[in-house]
């Protein structure tokens, strides 16, 4: 009923089980040396979803109950995966290189079967859809000198779909390329990446909202994601015991679709150069500590650039850009026991992070830590 508050008992059960097998040969042949490795993996796992949903009104703050509601309301169904996994491995060496070519394969089936008549469980309807994969994969590194090193590498990446019929694997061949420095005191990295889909995949959760069915999964067809990412990490003094890090992270990413989808429950209707929902373009967190005998005590400022939550980007389909600061302190009582607390959006930003489902959601409030952390090795 309108104004009612709905309520779901999400009674489900999950199982997971397999096994994996896995050979590794060390040598050397000429002037390489190779870690070879070859692994198998059969796994099988299930979800059992019998759920309610009961409605209420509010009635002097308190809830008062309208419906029970069936048991199987909100869910009566079975979902299963069988999936077998193949890959080998070589991690080459020869000279100043590293070398590092792979291949696995992968053979999913999943399927879902739906009942009704609650607990009795009549039959009401299947589906299935099952998904072949050769994923071939490349990674190089050249060590220029003692800190410094060059690295690329070119990878075929795969999500599998939900058991819908109809919808596709995700795929993507992805390149990065960059360089790494560490020379102990310092260490900088930074990485630009490209990712070429032939199909994104979205899928329903609970908090992606819309109108979908929870697990169903969309195609959103070919799109590109690009960027950099950039990490440094050093002491900007040491004297004694005492020291001052600094750490600084910076994500730069742009992604779009290139194709028109038309519209769907997930993606909206999509145009190309349409921006992926939920993928900020810019991120960066900066901590600066402190740290002296036992004690440590960290300041940090994170970053979040307002997104999209639409490919379509209309109105009230965008988020605000976000920056909070939190703070932390920890004392080592011992090499076991360790005490800690941590003040979380330490100035109280209030900042819209999402807007499904049913609406704008916000960031969290100021929030306070404290605990204790016990080491048993």
């Amino acid at each position: 009923p309108v104004g009612s508050i709905q309520l779901r008992s999400n009674d489900r059960e999950y199982y997971s089980r397999g096994v994996q097998f896995a050979m590794n040969f060390n040598g050397s042949i000429g002037a390489t040396s190779h870690d070879l490795r070859v692994g198998l993996r059969l796994h099988e796992d299930q979800e059992d979803r019998l759920q309610r949903n009961s409605n209420y009104r509010q009635i002097d703050g308190e809830l008062v109950l309208d419906d029970f509601g069936e048991l199987g309301n909100a869910g009566n169904r079975v979902q299963q995966a069988e999936a077998i996994s193949l890959y080998v491995y070589d991690e080459i060496n020869i000279g100043n290189w590293t070398l590092s070519p792979g291949l696995r394969f992968e053979d999913i089936d999943q399927s879902r079967v739906r009942y009704r008549d609650g607990p009795q469980r009549s039959f009401r309807d299947s589906r299935e859809n099952d998904v072949q994969v050769w994923l071939p994969g490349l990674g190089a590194l050249y060590q220029l000198t003692p800190e410094l090193s060059l690295v690329a590498g070119v990878h075929k990446g795969f999500t599998a779909p939900s058991n819908s019929p109809g919808t596709r694997e995700e795929e993507a061949i992805n390149y990065e390329a960059g360089f790494r420095y560490d020379s102990g005191d310092l260490s900088a990295e930074v990485i630009g990446f490209l990712s070429d889909y032939d199909n994104i995949l979205g899928v329903c959760t609970a908090s992606s909202g819309n109108d979908c069915v929870i697990g169903d999964a969309f195609n959103g067809d070919a799109a590109t994601v690009q960027g950099l990412e950039v990490q440094f990490n050093t002491e900007l003094a040491r004297r004694g015991n005492v020291s001052v890090p600094l750490n600084l992270s910076y994500t730069y990413i742009d992604g779009e679709f290139d194709t028109d989808v038309a519209d769907t429950d997930f993606f909206g209707d999509v145009s190309v150069g349409d921006p992926i929902p939920y993928l900020p373009e810019n991120q960066f967190r900066l901590s600066l500590g402190l740290a002296t005998g036992g004690w440590a005590s960290y300041l940090s400022g994170n970053y979040i650039d307002e997104v999209c939550v639409r490919a379509a980007c209309g109105s009230f389909e965008s988020t605000d850009a976000s920056f909070t600061v939190d703070a932390s302190v920890n004392y080592s009582l011992n090499q076991q026991l360790t005490v800690y607390g941590r003040l979380e959006n330490l100035t109280g930003e209030e900042n819209i992070l999402g807007r499904q489902p049913y609406g704008a959601r916000p960031n969290r409030d100021r929030n306070a830590t404290f605990g204790v952390r016990f080491n048993f090795q």
